[in-house]
């Protein structure tokens, strides 16, 4: 496997903290975990058995891997361990979780990515379960998980409240070969350089929403601009406010440009479903995502193609400069209750050691794409990724000299990254803004979002 350096990384997309009625403040004891407030039961033959409530079922796009992967844990566990899945909206998710905490029920393994709840609320009353004396008793299993992550995850204490992660998945762009059979190394351009290069093509952008297409083009053109890495990584622990930081008025005017001269015909007002459909009916030849998008471009998935769109003429890279827009430093998807029983725990465990267990970590990158800086690939899964042309792409790209910076909207104030940027976007396409007022909008809504 390539050598990997990674740079410092970004925060999740947070959401507002929410309070926590009545909770005092005690530290979590990892040696003699409380009374569990999770659902629990050992059945006839002493199986440990749990609910965990997730937001990756039926129909959601996570579901296809993580069913599927909690049954092989059971299958693994059988006669010991069983996790069993409750179906709970996404959108909803967030809420319930933050109302189950306030009522001391939280389950045992619990999927968080709200990072002001984790931090003000949480993480100071005691709520999650300190893994880092698991993590110093499993040596092996640490040194998988991303350094940066691990470090982010832990408090001055010591203490381990989040399983750090050992994956990272890298967005970058999407082309079509058919429309675009550019043969040059896209991803040691500079941006200057790929516009010239991208000519008249399209970009299948969305604008509407958070502006997802446009944001990670934004974020490249940041990355591009002297001081824009140092600018964006400085969101990570301060959210941006002022944006009237060159680095970012210049990545706007290269925006702009790529608005009026490289969108496709739907770009304005379209939803990320919609630039994807832009793709994949043959409308623009460029598309910014992450790796999970690969499976979109598998055969299985044609009836959403159109146009004589065909998946396999697609190719991958990371952004021009060798940037990639990913979390390195951030809280983890999973912590563990502290009020769980302490068989719960040992399942919770077992669980966060099955999932990160080198089979389960090739079978996750080639299910949705991305790397392991801290796990030496086995021979059978080289051989998979390289059947899937745009993972293997994205893992050529992914080197010592990529360098991963945080997406724009990680980094400003949530309301802001979910509601004005999108709005903002027509006008700076039909020229109504400059870049000038564009960064002065954004600074505005801004600074009245953290006025609240």
């Amino acid at each position: 496997m390539k050598k990997k350096r990674f740079f410092a990384g970004i925060l999740a997309g947070a959401v507002l903290a929410a309070g926590l009625a009545g909770c005092g403040s005690a530290p979590s004891d990892s040696s003699a975990p409380a009374a569990s407030g999770s659902a629990a039961a050992s059945g006839s033959a002493g199986v440990v058995e749990v609910t965990i409530p997730s937001y990756k079922t039926g129909e959601n796009v996570g579901a296809v891997f993580f069913e599927p992967q909690v049954e092989r844990f059971n299958q693994a566990y059988e006669g010991q361990y069983h996790i069993t899945l409750e179906s709970v909206p996404q959108d909803t998710f967030l809420d319930q979780m933050k109302m189950l905490a306030q009522q001391g029920e939280l389950p045992v393994l619990v999927q968080s990515g709200d990072v002001d709840w984790l931090t003000n609320v949480v993480y100071p009353n005691g709520l999650a379960y300190d893994l880092s004396g698991w993590l110093e008793e499993n040596p092996e299993l640490k040194a998988r998980l991303l350094p940066d992550g691990l470090a982010f995850c832990t408090d001055d204490s010591g203490a381990v409240y989040s399983m750090p992660l050992a994956t990272v998945r890298p967005t970058g762009f999407f082309w079509n070969s058919a429309l675009w059979d550019t043969q040059e190394d896209l991803s040691a351009m500079t941006m200057e350089q790929f516009i010239a290069a991208l000519g008249d093509q399209k970009i299948a952008f969305s604008t509407a929403e958070n502006g997802w297409v446009a944001a990670l083009f934004l974020t490249a053109a940041i990355a591009d601009e002297e001081g824009g890495i140092q600018w964006l990584q400085g969101g990570v622990e301060n959210r941006i406010t002022d944006f009237s930081e060159p680095a970012f008025v210049n990545a706007v005017a290269t925006l702009q440009q790529m608005l009026q001269n490289n969108a496709a015909s739907n770009s304005i007002g379209a939803a990320y479903a919609d630039a994807a459909n832009a793709f994949m009916s043959n409308q623009a030849a460029v598309i910014a995502n992450g790796p999970w998008m690969s499976a979109d471009f598998a055969e299985t998935n044609s009836a959403n193609w159109s146009n004589g769109f065909n998946g396999a003429d697609v190719r991958a890279a990371l952004f021009p400069g060798q940037v990639g827009i990913a979390n390195t430093a951030t809280y983890g998807e999973w912590f563990i209750s502290a009020n769980a029983a302490p068989e719960e725990i040992e399942l919770a465990l077992a669980f966060l050691e099955f999932i990160n267990s080198p089979e389960e970590l090739e079978a996750y990158l080639l299910a949705e794409g991305g790397d392991a800086p801290g796990l030496t690939y086995s021979d059978g899964f080289k051989a998979e990724q390289g059947k899937t042309q745009v993972l293997a792409d994205l893992a050529a790209d992914t080197t010592a000299d990529t360098v991963f910076v945080p997406c724009i909207l990680d980094v400003i104030p949530s309301s802001v990254a979910n509601s004005d940027f999108g709005m903002l976007l027509p006008s700076l396409a039909d020229g109504s803004f400059t870049p000038e007022d564009f960064a002065q909008r954004m600074t505005q809504a801004a600074t009245e979002a953290t006025a609240e």
